[in-house]
């Protein structure tokens, strides 16, 4: 059974590590990345986003981590966050978990106050398949930041707009 919790433990960083490198998206300098973000988190945790510090989503199916998602307040800004990392481990994808680590998180952001949710994306070929999950989901592509990553290597930036939630269920802005 698939349960959600928004505090990490002490070993969560080596689950973290096993989950980014099973998808074979993250190379090593990413998957260390998602690491450092984890211990950090760790050290930070004692009040859910209250400043930038790096904040997570644990799915587990019967009490194995099975995904990930880490966010955080965009620096500066009252009411935008950002989606650093999200994943599924290897042998779980395609059953739905990160669909739904993503209406978690919105659900949680849009708690915390945000008003959009970005998230960038490498934009080669290998990335389809990530800009249409994010797509399918309810982002909007913002912009394509021409050789952002690399030569030849776009960054896609879409963002979840919660004013067009309001607008469309005639929710009043808070």
């Amino acid at each position: 059974m698939l349960s959600f919790r928004n505090k990490l433990k002490f070993d969560d960083p080596e689950a973290i590590r096993t989950i980014s490198a099973s998808t074979g998206f993250f190379d090593a300098t990413d998957v260390e990345i998602s690491v450092e973000l984890a211990h950090n988190a760790l050290e930070n945790q004692n009040s859910i986003c209250s400043n930038e510090e790096p904040n997570f989503l644990i799915a587990e199916d019967n009490g194995l981590m099975v995904g990930f998602a880490c966010f955080c307040k965009i620096p500066d800004s009252f009411t935008a966050y950002e989606l650093l990392r999200i994943s599924t481990l290897s042998n779980y994808r395609g059953h739905g978990i990160g669909r739904k680590m993503i209406e978690r998180l919105l659900k949680t952001v849009r708690e915390l106050g945000a008003k959009k949710l970005f998230v960038k994306t490498e934009g080669t070929e290998k990335y389809i398949p990530t800009r249409k999950f994010y797509e399918s989901c309810g982002f909007k592509l913002e912009a394509v930041l021409k050789e952002y990553y690399a030569d030849r290597d776009d960054c896609y930036i879409y963002s979840y707009n919660f004013y067009d939630d309001e607008a469309a269920n005639n929710i009043p802005a808070q």
